[in-house]
């Protein structure tokens, strides 16, 4: 292969993941999309530094017992970062940079590592927040990045992305139908936990329903012009 064809190849790669770090389901700006991605890694790499801290052994004494410090220090950050990936992060990320896909996939990232650590998929607790505010920052995404294009505050002035308004529709769907079988099946007090988050269903409850009449209604405009052409048209 030419140098040449090496240069062309880098350069259609880097095209790529630039346009995959802009799809409008990711995210508005590519160096922000890079950023939040960066961060997930680095929660990732704490998360391994920390599991393998408890397992890795040298000279028959485990990493953590050997330098308690450095690994307490490495848990408190990492736990601190996996609540705030939980329950902020994402919100956060949606006002900031639109993308309902990443928005509602960043809470979802610490409780897939829990799931790591316990060997198994749980519906629980965390599992049922991460839902939650996943889909709340999803629709907030949606708006937000509606409310750039439209260059203000009356983001209904946009034009409606499908494919955003159909995602941020199905994440909520989905997660909803999740939430609905861990509080069918949780126990009194650990829906009571859940509890202050439920109200959190009134934002992607309210936003889709908003967008979907939008659509219906833009629908409805459309046929009724295309039929009052055709009556003028045909004079009947």
């Amino acid at each position: 292969m030419s140098p040449g064809t090496d240069g062309r190849n880098a350069t259609g790669a880097a095209t790529s993941i630039g346009a995959a770090l802009e799809h409008p389901l990711v995210g508005r700006y590519r160096r922000r999309t890079a950023l939040t991605i960066a961060y997930l890694g680095g929660l990732v790499a704490m998360f391994a530094g920390s599991y393998l801290g408890a397992r890795v052994s040298v000279g028959g004494d485990v990493l953590d017992t050997v330098s308690t410090t450095g690994f307490d220090a490495l848990s408190m950050v990492f736990i601190a970062l996996v609540a705030l990936t939980l329950l902020v992060v994402p919100v956060c990320y949606a006002l900031w940079n639109g993308g309902p896909g990443l928005a509602a996939l960043l809470p979802l990232v610490p409780v897939a590592l829990g799931d790591l650590v316990v060997g198994s998929y749980v519906l629980d607790l965390d599992l049922a927040t991460g839902l939650t505010v996943g889909a709340s920052a999803a629709a907030l995404a949606l708006v937000a990045a509606d409310a750039r294009r439209a260059g203000s505050l009356r983001f209904w002035e946009a034009p409606i992305d499908d494919d955003g308004l159909l995602f941020v529709t199905a994440v909520s769907l989905v997660g909803a139908f999740g939430v609905a079988r861990f509080v069918a099946a949780a126990p009194a007090y650990v829906y009571e936990w859940y509890g202050p988050f439920g109200a959190l269903w009134l934002v992607p409850a309210v936003v889709v329903g908003s967008y979907w009449l939008r659509r219906l209604r833009s629908a409805w405009r459309s046929r009724s012009t295309a039929a009052a052409l055709t009556t003028r048209l045909t004079g009947r």
